[in-house]
């Protein structure tokens, strides 16, 4: 071609232009493979399953139940013969006779701790320590309920309740001597002498009621009995009503039809309560707990 002047003033040959991969089958086959690899891999991560359980009868027998997560280990025969095998009737007997034979308040009994720590180790649990807390609970020292009859200037005992369980031959630790005598955990020291008022079961209802009655209860002990709300609240809200003091019983009407007057005898030779058995436990404001905790 002749020179014009659109020539441009440099002429520079250029090549033709080469794949980077010349051969283009090849590259495809390797790509598509390596893209299958990549998607079995992650099914078989996402999706783990025994290769060879169909092709291994006795390799799918020691699988878990089907109930079970998918894992190799121990198969669910095998746990049931170690359920059915390992516990022992003369070893439940043993462990549960020296586990009642003793008082649980918090912060007693430290043996039966050392005993059940022993036994962890027997069973090859080494790491196992006993820890010790802080507790703040009150322990009884001396207790007293007597009901006085006033006449005149002169004040005298006209019952006197024992506080006391009758010692059964057939139950030992009835009659144990560091037996927790009846009281009510985290209660107020003191000695009260005031009038009392019957208030049924204690419930928020039954201060009301009497309230509404024009029942005077500030200054006063209140009798009720157990049941309906928990025991600390009874005594939260006589408290709130200026009241000084609460004395809870168990009434049969508690026991529901299990009674000795319908013809069912009393613990231990029957389901029906034992006439002088009597309830321990906390008188914890424990709604206040919760409300810190919501």
């Amino acid at each position: 071609m002749a020179p014009s002047e659109s020539t441009p003033l440099l002429v520079v040959p250029v090549a033709p232009q080469r794949h980077r991969y010349p051969h283009h089958l090849l590259r495809r086959i390797c790509s598509a493979t390596l893209g299958a690899v990549l998607v079995v891999a992650l099914i078989l991560f996402l999706v783990p399953c025994p290769a060879s359980r169909e092709h291994d009868p006795e390799s799918a027998s020691k699988l878990p139940h089907k109930s079970w997560p998918q894992t190799q280990g121990l198969s669910y025969k095998h746990l049931q013969e170690v359920l059915h095998d390992t516990p022992s009737a003369e070893n439940a007997r043993e462990w549960t006779r020296y586990y009642t034979s003793g008082p649980h308040l918090a912060g007693k009994n430290l043996s039966q701790a050392v005993w059940t720590r022993e036994r962890w180790q027997e069973f090859g649990v080494q790491d196992t320590e006993i820890i010790s807390y802080d507790l703040f609970i009150n322990y009884p020292r001396d207790h007293r309920l007597a009901l006085l009859k006033k006449s005149g200037d002169s004040t005298e005992v006209s019952f006197e309740a024992s506080l006391e369980e009758d010692v059964l031959k057939e139950d030992p630790t009835t009659g144990l001597p560091d037996r927790v005598p009846t009281f009510h955990g985290y209660s107020a020291s003191g000695n009260i002498t005031a009038q009392f008022v019957y208030a049924n079961f204690g419930t928020f209802d039954d201060f009301q009621d009497l309230a509404d009655a024009n029942i005077d209860l500030e200054g006063k002990i209140a009798i009720v009995k157990y049941g309906r709300n928990f025991r600390g609240l009874k005594v939260k809200r006589a408290q709130e009503l200026g009241m000084v003091g609460v004395i809870m019983y168990d009434d049969p009407q508690s026991d529901g039809e299990i009674t000795e007057e319908n013809g069912y005898k009393p613990y231990p030779e029957g389901p029906a309560r034992n006439p002088s058995a009597v309830q321990r436990g906390s008188v914890q404001f424990l709604s206040k707990f919760h409300q810190g905790l919501s």
